[in-house]
């Protein structure tokens, strides 16, 4: 939430008022002082919402994000619906460079495959495709996840809220 002091600093984006009124924004510093703060929105995708609520750990969804950048750099998705803001390169380079966007997601793909064919759908569907998942289905998903921990390596991300989460 944001407070009053900050919601009237000239160093700050807040967002409209519509945003911060659908999502959760947190204040964070930009610089080492925190003299310049951002307002950062922390639930935008279901991966977010799942982390906030601790239904997942913090190297489960900085294994997401890794897994999700993947997919946009590999071309499969945009992470923005703006179309200026994704850039896959000129027409002439596209055949070329297929064959090897296409690599970049294979390695997270075949880590995903050893999770199960039910943990590989429920992941890619919740990072790529923002659906929100309960029940049994949380169980692939953090069955999934912790696949993906393991082969991007995230096992050792802190959660920055602290409190032991």
């Amino acid at each position: 939430m944001i407070s009053r002091s900050d919601q009237f600093s000239p160093n700050l984006e807040r967002g409209t008022e519509e945003l911060r009124s659908k999502h959760h924004v947190e204040i964070e510093p930009i610089d080492y002082r925190g003299l310049m703060r951002r307002a950062r929105v922390t639930d935008q995708t279901a991966l977010d919402a799942l982390f906030l609520r601790s239904v997942i750990t913090a190297p489960q969804h900085c294994a997401g994000d890794c897994l999700l950048e993947v997919i946009v750099r590999s071309g499969g998705t945009a992470r923005s619906s703006d179309p200026s803001s994704v850039s896959f390169g000129s027409l002439r380079d596209a055949e070329k460079a297929m064959s090897s966007r296409i690599m970049v997601a294979s390695g997270a793909y075949r880590a995903l495959k050893r999770a199960g064919e039910d943990a590989s759908k429920v992941t890619l569907s919740v990072v790529s495709n923002n659906h929100l998942v309960k029940g049994n289905l949380l169980l692939c998903l953090r069955l999934g996840l912790d696949e993906l921990v393991r082969y991007f390596g995230t096992y050792g991300v802190k959660d920055p809220r602290g409190g032991g989460r």
